[in-house]
């Protein structure tokens, strides 16, 4: 057999694996040796082979190095505008997702939640729905509503590289408008020998922020990469885990209240004579009402990847991908609530108490008890509520594909892939409110806390904690509902003991590419590639949203705590100890879900369809203009969508029902046709200076939200008029004309520096819009609406195609190691980026509205995601086994999109972020040599400056302000190889 000398794909390995992988935050990544770089390393392997001093020294530089000189020789022989992160870079930087690491490079931005975590990325000013996502160059599919993906759920152990795409290319099918993100698997037969390795880590969450406690955590990952079959067969597997849980106090009023009969234990009335009623701030004061709470936060991710390809002679290769991953969030809440003066009916009386300085600092009040009748089983009910919530988000990804390549002349080949992807999110939130049937004393102590936005300690003359003493039942008629005419219990209030809510969001996708390269000779032109693919996508959102009741007649009675139930103490630091249960998907025995609907439930049921062809054809451009030598090439793209929605469309208002109004699902869609043409220029200046130029026409698909085929109509009694909010799933997509410009200097593969500028045009994009004179003669015959006394004129809303605007900005990003300066600071080094973009496209106002909520007439808002100005800097020392690293990464004020943490299933909204700024840092030790090498151990953090997380829900709105905590975590790792 002949030994083939090491390409630089297995320099780059090498350097990987002495390096010890791949580590993200708090992120012990055996995984990471199945995934590699595919956007550097695979066009790096395309090259000519190196000497053996070029070998040495390539081995000889690992970690943070190895990967910023490895993703600074992708950029350099890439003949589009990119940026590249490797394996390296994902393992050696303190990031726990793959959100976290693109979110370093020039031009790309992250949307973080309120925990600090990146969720989403935007590109160049635009939101995530404008991105292109995929992985191994196949689209993907998404756990959110709408097409963008959440890249949290992509944990980055099993995700060593990523290619982020800033121009067009006519061979990237489901491209994006923004930019494309690609993830790559790694190929097993670029590794020439075994490798197995494992990790372990513990870590420290959300430390600093006061009265909040500490959560940990521990991660473990294995893997296992060989080759056999004299190396035509090679196999990778790996899997990882990690768990962590952690806790925080939520001490709410609901504001300070003046209490008219504040009794003395001698009974002497404590306030004024002339205090007059509840309310009046010159009575003593202590809080209207409370939530107090202990949240509680669990959160569990496995993942796993197989890669199995074989290549038995020059001509044929067969791979087959897997790739899996899960998350499983859950947030258990155990809140005491309860309504005092501004409760209804209000409590005007706290007795035993004393009052300092006006405020009532110790005291007992009277809690009324449950009395349920024959003529009104449902009655209010005015006690001190024991509330569990349970919020659960489980997300699932699976991904597979199959891929041929054949070269079957000297001069032609064919690839065939067949791949299928799917994503789902179970989303549930789920209440169960309990109080004791008889009467119930509340005493408290530290009032002047209390009223000062802090926590008083509680007492209970019954004890919350036994569950023969305690129940589930219904809550002064919460639901809103009556039972209807005819039925056992007509003109009754429905029963509400509990709610639940959330979506369950099935995406799936099956696709299959055929293509064919030519090498050609020609003047301009070196290389002919063209070819089709097909993707039929299918998306669903349906949700079950509806009130917990009891099994009994009516759902009325109560409903006794699950076998499981447990004791929880000091109930949001109140000293309270209350009976606790998870309520879960099946909610618990003896409860059940009624149905009910209105217009904001049923607008969250809809399914969208979409059918894709796309034919491409491109020429690799090779020529010399004027002394300079250019590569690029030049394209274009056809591609017919055949897209349809479904939804309910039905006559229905805000008030809810408990039949559906909707007879069943209805169809709309349309087809249409694109033409994207793409030009990419590199002109080699001499001196590793380069010159680029990218043209192209990129388009974006609609949010799949604004394509469901809804309709709510109904009369709006207030105002006389119909009104009414649709879904559109006749939209087309946002559409673009790209222009590009880059100026790259290249020190070797050491470092760079680069200028770039970009120009979008945006010929079409979607936005909500009102309008306030509807002719709805048509839709209200279709969903049997009459028309009233006023006439068919009406106010609308519904997503359309807006025409308009442009986003312009520029780019500088350097990366320079201190050793090309000097050989004192050899191991040294830096990288940063500053960007600045602009957009003329202005949009309604939609801050804080819904996809059904009326847009008001002549205000706007700029373009969401857009942050003016983005810096990232990372400070970096590696040498001798030694690593240290310290990176900084500020955005200024930007419009995200929002989900509500506390009301789940409605769709995200759009808030004012503030600026944000996050600090990260890392050091550790590889041993290098003796019995100890292949041992490492490092220590990482996140959130170093404890970031504030800020929202503004509308101009001048009050700001809800989030603390984020730092997190911490160390950890052990060992390789094993021969």
């Amino acid at each position: 057999m002949t030994t083939q000398k090491p390409r630089p794909i297995s320099l780059f390995v090498r350097s990987f694996i002495r390096s010890g992988g791949l580590a993200a935050g708090s992120t012990a990544t055996g995984c990471a040796l199945l995934l590699a770089a595919a956007g550097s390393a695979a066009r790096a392997a395309d090259q000519a082979e190196t000497s053996g001093s070029d070998q040495l020294q390539e081995v000889v530089v690992t970690g943070i190095r190895a990967a910023i000189e490895s993703a600074i020789k992708a950029k350099e022989n890439a003949d589009v505008i990119e940026e590249t992160i490797s394996a390296e870079d994902i393992g050696k930087l303190p990031d726990t997702t793959i959100a976290e690491s693109l979110a370093r490079l020039p031009g790309v931005t992250t949307q973080r939640d309120s925990q600090g975590n990146a969720t989403s990325i935007s590109i160049r000013g635009l939101g995530p729905d404008f991105n292109g996502y995929l992985m191994n160059g196949r689209e993907q599919t998404s756990t959110l509503n709408s097409r963008a993906v959440d890249l949290s759920v992509y944990p980055a152990e099993l995700i060593a590289g990523a290619t982020v795409y800033k121009s067009g290319d006519s061979a990237l099918m489901t491209a994006g408008l923004a930019g494309t993100i690609d993830q790559h698997l790694v190929d097993p037969l670029n590794y020439d020998h075994l490798i197995a390795k494992g990790t372990f880590e513990g870590d420290r969450i959300g430390r600093g922020v006061p009265g909040q406690p500490v959560g940990k955590g521990k991660r473990y990952s294995l893997s296992f990469i060989d080759q056999f079959a004299d190396r035509k067969l090679g196999l990778a597997i790996g899997f990882v885990h990690n768990d962590h849980d952690s806790a925080s106090i939520n001490d709410s009023s609901w504001g300070n209240a003046g209490y008219s009969n504040v009794i003395s234990p001698g009974g002497v009335n404590l306030a004024a004579p002339n205090c007059g009623t509840t309310g009046n701030p010159a009575c003593p004061q202590f809080v209207g009402g409370f939530n107090y709470a202990t949240n509680n936060y669990s959160e569990t991710r496995d993942g796993g990847a197989a890669i199995l390809k074989f290549k038995p002679n020059d001509v044929y290769t067969s791979e087959i991908d897997w790739y899996y991953a899960k998350l499983d969030l859950n947030q258990h809440i155990t809140e005491a609530q309860a309504g005092l003066a501004f409760g209804s009916p209000g409590i005007n009386t706290i007795t035993n108490a004393t009052v300092v300085n006006g405020i009532v600092d110790t005291g007992s009040i009277q809690m009324a008890p449950y009395t349920p009748t024959a003529q009104n089983p449902s009655p209010p009910n005015y006690g001190l509520i024991d509330r569990n919530e349970v919020i659960f988000d489980q997300d699932t990804i699976e991904s597979f594909g199959w891929n041929h390549r054949l070269e079957f002349s000297d001069r032609w080949a064919a690839s065939l892939d067949i791949n299928h992807n799917r994503a789902q999110r179970i989303e549930r939130d789920n209440e169960a409110y309990a109080t004791a049937n008889a009467a119930t004393t509340l005493s408290f102590t530290n009032g002047a806390a209390a009223v000062g936005g802090g926590t008083p300690q509680l007492t209970l003359s019954t004890p919350y904690s036994d569950p023969t003493q305690i129940f589930v039942h219904s809550i002064d008629g919460w639901s809103g509902v009556s039972y209807p005419s005819g039925s056992q219990f007509a003109g009754a209030t429905v029963p509400q003991a509990g709610y639940s809510k959330g979506p369950t969001i099935t995406d799936k996708l099956t696709a299959v590419r055929l293509d064919f390269d030519h090498p050609i000779a020609a003047r301009l032109f070196n290389k002919l590639q063209f070819g089709l693919n097909y993707t039929d996508r299918h998306k669903d959102y349906i949700t079950n949203e509806g009130l917990v009741i009891s099994m009994n007649p009516g759902g009325y009675g109560d409903i006794a705590f699950p076998g499981n139930a447990f004791t929880a103490a000091d109930v949001g630091n109140t000293g309270l100890s209350f009976v606790s249960f998870s309520p879960g998907a099946n909610l618990w025995p003896g409860a059940q879900l009624l149905p009910k609907y209105n217009s904001d439930i049923l607008v969250k049921t809809w399914t969208v369809t979409e059918k894709v062809t796309t034919g491409y054809g491109k020429l690799d451009i090779k020529t010399n203009w004027f002394g300079i030598p250019v590569r690029g090439n030049l394209g274009a793209q056809w591609v017919h969508s055949d897209q349809s929605a479904q939804g309910y469309r039905a006559n229905v208002g805000s008030a809810p029902t408990l039949t559906n109004p909707a007879a069943s699902l209805s169809n709309g869609g349309t087809t249409y046709n694109d033409f994207l043409p793409a030009l990419n220029l590199t002109g080699d200046l001499g001196n590793s200076k380069l010159l680029r130029l990218g043209v192209s026409e990129q388009i974006a698909r609609p949010d799949m939200t604004a394509m469901r085929n809804t309709l709510a109509l109904s009369l709006d009694s207030t105002l006389g008029r119909l009104v009414g909010s649709a879904g559109n799933p006749d939209l087309k997509p946002f559409k673009a004309t790209a222009l590009d410009l880059s100026f790259e200097k290249y020190f070797q593969t050491k470092g760079y520096l680069s200028a770039a500028v970009f120009y979008k045009r945006l010929n079409t994009y979607i936005t909500q819009f009102t309008e306030f004179g509807y002719d709805f003669t048509q839709l209200a015959q279709s969903v049997g609406v009459t028309i009233p006394p006023s006439g068919p004129i009406g106010i609308y809303t519904e997503q359309v195609n807006g025409h308009g605007g442009n986003i312009r900005g520029i780019e500088l990003a350097a990366s320079l190691p201190f050793g090309m300066a000097t050989s004192w600071l050899d191991g040294f080094g830096i990288t940063g980026s500053y960007s600045s973009t602009l957009s003329s496209v202005v949009v309604p106002n939609t801050i804080g509205l819904g996809p059904a909520t009326q847009v008001p007439l002549n205000l706007t808002m700029p373009l969401p995601d857009l942050s003016h100005v983005n810096v990232k800097e990372i400070l970096y020392f590696e040498k001798w086994g030694f690593s240290a690293f310290v990176a900084n990464n500020k955005r200024s004020e930007y419009i995200g999109s929002v989900a509500s943490n506390t009301n789940v299933g409605n769709y995200p909204v759009l808030v004012y972020i503030q600026p944000q700024r996050w600090v990260s840092a890392q050091a550790g030790y590889e041993f290098q040599s003796g019995w100890l090498k292949g041992f490492g151990i490092r220590f990482e953090g996140n959130n170093l400056n404890k970031p504030k997380y800020q929202t503004i829900s509308a101009f001048g709105g009050p700001v809800t302000t989030i603390q984020t905590g730092l997190n911490y975590d160390l950890r052990v790792l060992y390789k094993f190889g021969r």
